[in-house]
Formats: structure tokens, sequence, C-alpha cells
């Protein structure tokens, strides 16, 4: 039975349903969430709850040694809190660009770090980071937000690098558009999100947005011995969107 620790959004989206899946299959998980009030499904495996902002510096520590505590080591660190900001070139603040990379970038950084002493002594350690496609394409008033995720991507190959000798694997699913309250409040921001959200469904080649739990199962899948020789690598989870 393996520990997870999960950061991220739990109650909604990707999160949510990776928590899902990892329960189902009888992992342990320790979900870290600003939302202490979390509707989380049953499942075989345990789940504990950590009710901490994101961007809180002291939670890396705090939560990857409550895991260890709890369930007696750490296998694998999902990353999957995101911070998203769309606005104007001039009208960007310094403000928020810091609070989209804290927990864009710094946040996978230092609970990477304080995760890698347990991983180490797993026989099966993993830390998958949840980016985006935005790591790879450009699109106006989200730059700041695509410059985290590009960073982020630096960070996979730099740990993969650093932490392999150790056999910890460290890898990154990257989705594109996915049904989600995250990129749902993304077409908000548009004149007319019907429209917006049309013409993007229409030039991926599925013609669909991707489902979470689409998502948690390419995560499920880097997490687990199935996926012992893959590290430093993304995934892309987007329907072909980024392939034409």
């Amino acid at each position: 039975m393996a520990s997870i620790v999960l950061i991220g959004a739990a109650a909604t989206g990707i999160a949510q349903a990776s928590v899902a899946m990892f329960r189902a299959r009888g992992d342990d998980v320790l979900v870290v969430d600003a939302d202490p009030a979390l509707g989380l499904a049953d499942g075989a495996g345990r789940c504990h709850i950590l009710a901490r902002d994101f961007d809180d510096p002291a939670m890396p520590r705090e939560a990857i040694a409550l895991a260890a505590d709890l369930h007696g080591g750490i296998d694998s660190l999902i990353v999957a809190a995101g911070a998203m900001h769309a606005a104007t070139l001039a009208d960007w603040t310094q403000t928020a660009w810091d609070a989209v990379h804290a927990v864009n970038l710094r946040l996978p950084f230092f609970v990477a770090q304080a995760a890698a002493p347990y991983l180490a002594a797993s026989a099966n350690p993993a830390i998958v980071f949840v980016s985006s496609t935005a790591a790879r394409r450009g699109q106006p008033q989200t730059a700041p937000y695509q410059a985290s995720k590009a960073g982020l991507s630096a960070l996979v190959r730099g740990l993969a690098a650093e932490l392999g000798p150790a056999g910890i694997r460290v890898n990154a699913v990257l989705p594109g558009w996915i049904e989600t309250p995250f990129s749902n409040a993304f077409w908000q921001t548009k004149a007319d999100p019907a429209a917006a959200r049309g013409a993007v469904e229409r030039r991926i080649p599925l013609r669909r947005q991707g489902k979470a739990g689409e998502v948690a199962a390419v995560i499920g899948f880097l997490a687990s011995p199935a996926a012992c020789y893959v590290t430093g690598t993304e995934i892309v989870v987007d329907g072909g969107d980024s392939a034409v």
C-alpha cells in the first residue's frame, strides 16, 4: 500500500480525480488543500487532510513530516496546485506575478526538497508535477503563468538529474484544455466565453476538452512501478491540441 502526498485543490478538478484514483487502488493519501471543508469520496485507501495555504512557506516541511508520521513513509509526491491570473500586459502587477510563481514554481521545488529524504527510502519513489501545455505555447494575457510553467519544465529536468542516483523519478503531466473549474474560470475572462471555448474545441483533434480523470490516469501511471524507468520527462494530455 503506497503512501501519497497530494498537494492541490482536491475538492475539484484534476487533484480531486487523482485522490479518488489513488484511494480506489488502495493507496493512502495525505491531501494538502487551502480549503478545510473537502467533499472527498470514500476509497479503500486512507485519506488525511491538512488544511494549509499553498503559499505558506512552512507548509512543505509540515506536510511531508505529517505524511511520513501518519503513513510510515512516502512513496509518491503529487503537486497539482495551480494559480492562474489573466490580464493585459499593462495591468499585470508584481503582486500578481509573485502570487502565480509562488504556487506554480516555488511550491513544487520546496515540497520536493522536503520530500526527497523520505522518498529515497521508498522502493518506488516518484514525484509528479501537474504543469500545463502553456509551458510550450503562447497565449495573450497569461505570459507570467506560462513562464511559471516553463520554469517547472526546467525544474523537472534538474531534479531528475539530481535525484536519479537515489532512485527517485521526477516527471510532469502537461494537461491541455481540461473540463475543470480552473479552466472554466479562464473562459469567464473572455467577452464571449461560449464562442472562445467553441473555437478552441474545434481546433483540438479529438474535438473536445479532456476530463480530469483522464489526466489522473496518467499521474497514476507515473507514480506506479510501471513507470520505473521514466524520469525527467513530460507527458502531454491535450487531445492532440499541441501536436497540430
